[in-house]
């Protein structure tokens, strides 16, 4: 089994030991505490990324609204493009072909809006959906990713099943703590032994190359600013208004704290509802309209890959990976 291989390697090295910038490096290596942007660039020479998730079914009815989200473009003049993390059930695997025709990147949820109770389920889940997207002519190299259900992150047993399917990353760490401007984390590798997540549990082992694309908090509108993972957990959201402060407050902070990437998590519930939906698209197209070259609106793969191999704003409209598709 692939885990066995993995803790034979690692887990004398690495378990319990604190990762090291001077040894961690890119692009397979990146310490979830390090708080400087990837590559040595002065903050004034990164991008900040906007990530636009989507996640559970997918089916006709929700991609009508989805779609209004991406009627913009970045600044090389490419459609805006999103991540769809995948739920098999009630989804219509023609809309999801047609989807990543049209550039957004697809990764897995959950088989039926649960997450699996053993690596046995983990191992099965990921490949079960990932053939039925191989079966609709997605190359796996396409599937690098997986959310799990409710941000349940599944710890050893879902990183041993990450590697077992050849997937690269999951988006799934919620943590209070990542909260604010001073607090936010860029996405870290688990070469290390990682923070641990406010739901589910983190991994408790290493997992060498592996990475965690974590989710920062919004805050409700509320006196006590409550902190809210995804919008449709956040209150008081009820109007164009509320919707478009509620992003771009979270935005702001990102923005102007060191350019960490901002991570979207749109489920179908908040995407139906007209107000928000509305205010959504107000605050998608306002950043990329004020903030020029300085915005970029890309899947979290595509995130990744700059995260990876990072080159200063000027020349990201040459940046391979970020080209239309």
């Amino acid at each position: 089994m692939w885990v066995l291989l993995l803790l034979a390697a690692l887990v004398a090295p690495s378990v319990g030991q604190s990762c090291d910038p001077g040894s961690c490096k890119l692009p397979d290596c990146r310490c979830w505490d390090d708080k400087s942007p990837p590559g040595g660039l002065a903050e004034a020479e990164v991008p900040q990324i906007v990530m636009v998730t989507m996640e559970n079914s997918v089916n006709l009815a929700d991609v009508e609204n989805y779609n209004e989200l991406f009627n913009i473009v970045n600044p090389n003049g490419c459609a805006i493009r999103g991540t769809f993390f995948i739920e098999d059930a009630d989804s219509d695997y023609t809309v999801i072909k047609d989807l990543h025709s049209q550039g957004h990147e697809i990764g897995i949820n959950t088989l039926t809006g649960a997450n699996p109770t053993d690596q046995n389920g983990w191992v099965q889940m990921y490949k079960t959906i990932k053939d039925q997207l191989k079966a609709i002519g997605i190359d796996e190299k396409d599937i690098t990713g997986a959310r799990a259900e409710g941000f349940g992150i599944g710890g050893d047993d879902e990183f041993s099943a990450l590697g077992d399917n050849d997937l690269v990353y999951d988006s799934s760490c919620v943590r209070v703590g990542w909260s604010d401007m001073n607090t936010y984390v860029w996405p870290f590798t688990l070469n290390f032994k990682p923070p641990n997540c406010d739901i589910g549990q983190a991994p408790s082992l290493p997992f060498e190359g592996f990475w965690e694309m974590p989710i920062a908090d919004l805050h409700s509108n509320t006196p006590e600013k409550t902190p809210c993972p995804a919008p449709s957990a956040c209150i008081n959201v009820t109007t164009k208004a509320d919707a478009f402060d509620l992003f771009f407050d979270a935005f702001e902070a990102h923005f102007t704290g060191g350019r960490t990437p901002f991570m979207m998590v749109i489920d179908p519930v908040w995407a139906i509802t007209k107000e928000k939906r509305e205010g959504t698209i107000e605050f998608l197209d306002y950043i990329r309209a004020n903030f020029a070259e300085e915005v970029w609106i890309v899947p979290a793969g595509k995130a990744l890959q700059w995260i990876q191999d990072p080159v200063p704003l000027a020349n990201l409209t040459t940046f391979a990976p970020w080209q239309c598709n």
